[in-house]
């Protein structure tokens, strides 16, 4: 029985875990409320990940909140600009759905596929502000090189996204419920687990 609650025994560290990105969630989902909030909240909720992830002494809601106030002016455009970017693809996409023309299709499947990669792009943005010092414009820069010059990892990132997308509408009526447990921090953290090598890589070339 001892050994059961041993927090080195792999069952607890796993409901650690998932205690941990619950509260990640939580707090990420309420300091997004705002909208302009919304870049310093994910800029934080990915700080707090890649700790997770590296299994440094991690205490959830004291860095997510160090991490939000430092990173709050700088994640106000960064966050407007994933939600201007979300606006205008479902805008573009709801002009074109009505049309059946085979060169309306084609600009759905365009958009959708731009619309996937800057995603992923925007979680590249949001992991780079959480860890380096850079202006708004170069972190978007090494954003969107690092998801061109790592396209087997933001394919990866793509594809948990979706995945993802697709079990809450399978949920239905209970996604609500499991989108503010664990809908951002959860595919969140698999991605971290992808985009981690990309940075331990880049802290290693600068060391």
């Amino acid at each position: 029985m001892e050994k059961f609650f041993d927090s080195n025994n792999p069952l607890m560290v796993f409901l650690s875990r998932l205690v941990d990105l619950a509260v990640l969630n939580i707090l990420t989902v309420f300091t997004s409320m705002l909208i302009v909030t919304a870049g310093g909240a994910m800029t934080a909720m990915n700080h707090v990940l890649l700790h997770l992830l590296r299994k440094d002494e991690t205490y959830v809601t004291r860095m997510f909140w160090t991490s939000f106030k430092e990173n709050f002016r700088q994640g106000i455009p960064e966050g407007l600009l994933v939600v201007a970017t979300a606006i205008v693809t479902a805008v573009d996409m709801w002009a074109l759905h009505g049309s059946e023309s085979k060169t309306a299709t084609l600009m759905m499947i365009v958009i959708t596929i731009i619309a996937m990669f800057l995603a992923a792009t925007f979680v590249y943005m949001f992991a780079l502000q959480s860890r380096y010092e850079n202006t708004v414009r170069g972190t978007i820069v090494n954003a969107f090189k690092l998801a061109v010059g790592n396209l087997p990892k933001t394919a990866g990132m793509i594809a948990i996204w979706l995945v993802w997308v697709l079990i809450l509408v399978y949920l239905n009526k209970a996604a609500p419920a499991f989108f503010m447990i664990y809908g951002l921090s959860l595919p969140g953290y698999l991605c971290a687990m992808l985009y981690n090598g990309v940075f331990y890589n880049l802290e290693t070339e600068g060391e």
